[in-house]
This record gives C-alpha cells, structure tokens and sequence, in this order.
C-alpha cells in the first residue's frame, strides 16, 4: 500500500482532485475476509469482546497473555481501526487484567465519539465460496458415498443397499461378465509369529542354539550355596570318574 495524504483537493466549489485507492492487488480472497469478519463480529456480539460494543457494528479480538501480564484488544468499525494495550513496563502480572475487561472497555469509550459523525457501516459478511470449494448437493447427500458402504436418504436415514446390478448389454440384453468375477482370490499369506526366532532373524542376529540338556539355567533366587552345589553336581555328570 502506497501512502498518501492528501484524499481530495476543491477549488470554487468543486472538486479537482479526488485520491483513489489502488485496488487492483487483492492480499486476502473476497470470501475469506467475509469469514474473518464474521467470526471477529461474533466476539463481539457474544464473546470475549462484549464490553466492546458502542451500538454499531464492531469486529475485533480480545487478548491476554500468561499471568495477566498484558491484555489488549484489536477492533475495527466504520472505517477505523484502533488497538488497545495494557501492562507493566516492568512486566509484572496486573490482577484481574484481561483483553475483554479493561482495554476493551478503554476501546469503546475512544471509539464511541470517534465514530459519531461517521456513517454506520454494516459488515459484508456474506460468504460466496469460490466454484472448486462448492459441492453438488445431490453429491453429498443423495448419490453414492464416499466410502461405499452406506447412503443416506433426504433425512439422515440410512438406505439399505442391494446386491450390485448385474451388468447387461444394451443391445442383446446378454450378461456381462464382470472382469474379476474369473479371478481365483489370492489366498491370505501365513501369519508370523513374533517370537524370539522373529527377532533374531529381522535384526541379522544369529540363531540362538538352545542350552544342553546336562547344563540347566541357573536360577536367581536360589541361595548362593546351593548354586555352587549345583554345579559341582553338574561337572562330576559331565566328567566320570577316571
């Protein structure tokens, strides 16, 4: 946007100069700013912003930061656009500070002189979506759904679906063959257990051979006298006597 200052110049009673807007860049779609509109108007009406209503048409947006350090409100009407910020220079918390009470309140009472000898302008917050967002009714409640398994009728009522129609020729009135009516279906592959030789063979490991059977795993809660019991046992099994 290219500033200006001077927005129309007169001479004996007439105009001689009038400043036009440039408004051949478009920055934000038509029904995009309608949207946003319509949803800052909303907090207005029937939102945080309530306090900043002056009896016309007001859109704007409370804020607040954590621990009540900072609260501001941000609204426009009429042409005039005006912010609202509160806090500490030292950043402290201010109890009880919040965009929708004290700076929104501070909002209105500025802007309310400030627009009085201004016309009252109503929002233009009708959305008229662009072709490729709009959706053919008949497409998104009376034809087939999207992930085929059910269907609606006029009143959200599920329709019960029917066997497929049998595909027939135009001309003779033959049946068609469907394409995969002669196709074998494709047997399931075998399920795979996750066990320790699963593990062992997706990350490359050698396969663990299983203990002998004169050698037994020691168990950790036997007395530390009895383990050593156990494996002089073990080794006069596995050594006979010379």
């Amino acid at each position: 946007m290219t500033p200006y200052g001077i927005t129309r110049v007169t001479a004996n009673g007439q105009t001689i100069y009038t400043h036009e807007v440039d408004r051949s860049h478009v920055l934000v779609a038509p029904y995009v700013a309608a949207e946003m509109t319509d949803l800052l108007q909303t907090a207005v009406n029937t939102g945080t912003g309530r306090a900043a209503q002056i009896g016309r048409p007001v859109a704007g947006k409370t804020g607040t930061t954590t621990a009540s350090k900072d609260g501001w409100f941000l609204g426009f009407s009429s042409g005039i656009t005006t912010g609202v910020w509160m806090g500490r220079d030292d950043a402290k918390p201010i109890a009880g500070l919040h965009g929708g009470t004290a700076p929104a309140k501070a909002w209105a009472a500025f802007m309310k002189p400030a627009t009085a000898n201004r016309p009252i302008e109503q929002f233009d917050t009708k959305v008229t979506l662009p072709e490729w967002q709009l959706e053919p009714d008949e497409e998104s409640y009376f034809g087939q759904p999207d992930n085929g398994q059910m269907a609606v009728d006029a009143d959200g009522n599920p329709i019960e679906q029917g066997p497929p129609p049998v595909p027939t020729d135009a001309q003779t009135g033959d049946t068609i063959p469907r394409p995969d009516a002669d196709q074998p279906e494709t047997p399931a592959p075998p399920q795979q257990q996750m066990n320790q030789d699963w593990i062992d063979r997706v990350i490359g490991r050698e396969r663990r051979e299983p203990s002998p059977a004169g050698r037994q795993p020691l168990q950790r809660d036997v007395p530390r006298d009895q383990v050593q019991t156990q494996r002089f046992q073990s080794d006069q099994e596995e050594r006979p006597n010379q």
